[in-house]
């Protein structure tokens, strides 16, 4: 046991001697064989809410640690339920309420990441493997709650199985940890706080109760309608897109995000277009509009959701960002979904390997306010940029499917603005800040020089 776990030890056993009480907390005058299941529930609660907050919060998180340690340790080996028990059922109990609430795994996940450590994020991935066990998830979840559970190493796509997850996840995942009491007491309480205490968030995909006997044969919507880009195609943009940002040739950069985004393009307009013909014969011209969520990490999370957002509003999406949670709604038809994530996660990365090096020959420019400057001028510069190429492209499909172009795609756009204000009807605009001047302009110079494509397409209009 380390010296802080010592110390916290010794602070307990003083505190039960004076009888002294703390808030929220049962009686230390009352011997753990007298404390009730229910008082037990309650100190769990009482800590979670602890957890994070005020700095007069710690205190008082590390006394509620300490008793529940306290009644852990004294309590017999057949004794039932233990504070770590009821502590598991809370903890399983916050991420069934969490998806019955919006959330998806890869949320949960984030969020616990965003406000815990590594270990947290293995607890909060051993608890979504047990609610996949539990909710059958296999065989009744959709497949992109599947794709998700397949990206945090729960769902085992070749065994068609779920891995860990058995009984006792709390347990297992403490034992693996190799943790003792007082520490897998303060990170579980640290999670279950950050599990009840999360919003609602809107429902994206069905809800487990809501999951039918099977998943099989379930599909997406037709292609011809929503303009869901084939795997095969997503596969080779993503690809190109990676050569541009690896290579240190610009001619060669600019080649590969070029023929990327006239991919594309081709996809997005050739979508608006057979999305008006379905609406002509009795369709709702919302149809096929999805919502997908984006996980941005810190540093400056906020300057990135920003040019997150710019990317959106250029290719005809829109985009809501949560700072508290570090999550970004973004609602769209899917070609457009696709192509804003892609092209946000290829600026992204130009544009921090472009902060980098416009820093590296003066120290004295590495400070946040530089770097929250830059990105901020950075996707202002690069949204004048795509909004030119968009009216570039606009006007040469306009030689193909003539004069009709400009009313579909205007509609489409209607269309989204109509369906996010449905959704999202109190949205608020981020404060204007004063920025760094030298940060400013080093951003927009480095968004000049970002490979976007040229006289190309990028959006659907």
């Amino acid at each position: 046991m380390g010296k802080n776990s010592q110390k916290r030890r010794a602070a307990q056993q003083r505190r039960s001697m004076q009888h002294q009480r703390s808030d929220g907390a049962p009686s230390q005058s009352r011997t753990p064989q007298t404390v009730s299941e229910a008082d037990i529930a309650q100190l769990v609660t009482v800590g979670a809410y602890f957890a994070f907050g005020r700095d007069e919060h710690k205190s008082r998180f590390a006394t509620t640690t300490d008793i529940l340690v306290g009644l852990e340790t004294a309590a017999g080996a057949e004794s039932s339920p233990r504070p770590s028990q009821l502590m598991a059922l809370q903890l399983q109990r916050g991420v069934d309420e969490l998806c019955k609430a919006g959330w998806q795994p890869a949320d949960i996940a984030h969020v616990v990441k965003r406000n815990g450590t590594a270990r947290s994020a293995r607890l909060a991935v051993a608890l979504l493997a047990h609610h996949a066990r539990s909710t059958d998830a296999v065989h009744r979840a959709p497949h992109a709650w599947l794709a998700q559970l397949d990206d945090l190493g729960v769902y085992d796509t070749e065994r068609d199985a779920i891995v860990g997850g058995h009984d006792q996840p709390v347990a297992n995942w403490a034992r693996a940890e190799k943790l003792d009491p007082d520490e897998m007491f303060a990170i579980a309480l640290q999670v279950l706080g950050v599990l009840i205490t999360a919003p609602p968030q809107l429902v994206l995909m069905p809800i487990p109760s809501s999951w039918g006997a099977s998943n099989r044969g379930v599909m997406p919507s037709p292609q011809a309608l929503t303009g869901e880009i084939d795997a095969k195609a997503l596969k080779l943009i993503r690809a190109l897109l990676a050569k541009a940002e690896a290579t240190t040739f610009e001619a060669e950069a600019e080649t590969f995000t070029a023929k990327a985004q006239e991919m594309m393009t081709r996809y997005s307009i050739d979508a608006a277009v057979l999305a008006s013909a379905a609406m002509a014969s009795g369709g709702s011209r919302t149809a096929g509009i999805e919502s997908r969520r984006v996980h941005i990490e810190s540093p400056y999370a906020d300057e990135k959701a920003g040019l997150l957002s710019v990317i959106a509003t250029v290719n005809s999406a829109r985009c809501i960002w949560a700072p508290g949670l570090g999550i970004a709604t973004v609602m769209g038809f899917p070609v457009d979904l696709q192509l804003t994530d892609m092209l946000f996660t290829s600026l992204l990365v130009q544009a921090t390997r472009a902060s980098t090096d416009a820093t590296a020959a003066d120290s004295r420019l590495r400070t946040p306010s530089f770097r929250r400057a830059f990105l901020i001028a950075f996707a202002d510069r690069i949204g004048e940029r795509l909004e030119a190429t968009r009216e570039y492209a606009s006007a040469d499909a306009e030689q193909q499917y003539g004069s009709a172009l400009v009313p579909i795609l205007a509609d489409r756009l209607a269309a989204v603005d109509e369906a996010f204000s449905e959704c999202f009807p109190r949205v608020v605009a981020a404060p204007v800040r004063r920025v760094n001047a030298a940060g400013w302009y080093a951003g927009r110079a480095a968004a000049d020089r970002a490979h976007i494509g040229a006289g190309v397409s990028i959006t659907s209009g």
